[in-house]
């Protein structure tokens, strides 16, 4: 069991320790021109010097058998007599496809194609694939992107 005396003496020590950390980490952001903080030291603004956008690919289908879609619907929100299977990994797949059209890699998007269109479109399906990047906090509130450009747009067995 601790004596009285050395309870004394840690706190003591620990109260002079967060005293030097807190005078080290404002003294090391005077000291040092062109550093903000020393991240042991301190780290309080780390997260918001951190880019806070982040890119996705969305397939928007636009016509499903003679129906025309306006505004088109999301592969995630379409009805369930257009869209089949898990959509969460049909989801992976558009983000593969999407990767390979900007890479310019023609068989690999073949491929992802038929895949895409063979287990989770149905019927035909007139569809459109865009890149989007967006921060995640003003597409929450406006619905807003940053850039959004269409990589092409695909009738579902087309092209093969």
């Amino acid at each position: 069991m601790m004596q009285a005396s050395s309870l004394r003496r840690l706190r003591r020590r620990l109260a002079l320790l967060v005293v030097v950390y807190f005078f080290a980490g404002g003294a090391s952001q005077k000291l040092i021109k062109g550093v903000d903080e020393i991240i042991p030291l301190y780290g309080w603004s780390l997260f918001s010097k951190v880019p806070n956008d982040d890119n996705r690919y969305v397939l928007l289908i636009r016509r499903y058998k003679k129906r025309n879609f306006k505004p088109p619907v999301s592969f995630l929100h379409a009805p369930d007599t257009i869209v089949v299977g898990n959509r969460y990994i049909g989801r992976k797949i558009i983000q593969r496809l999407g990767r390979s059209i900007e890479r310019g890699e023609e068989d690999k998007a073949k491929d992802l194609r038929r895949l895409l269109e063979q287990s989770y479109l149905t019927d035909r399906v007139r569809y459109e694939l865009i890149f989007e990047r967006y921060d995640p906090m003003q597409k929450w509130q406006t619905g807003a992107n940053l850039e959004q450009r269409s990589l092409g747009q695909f009738a579902s067995g087309e092209g093969f």
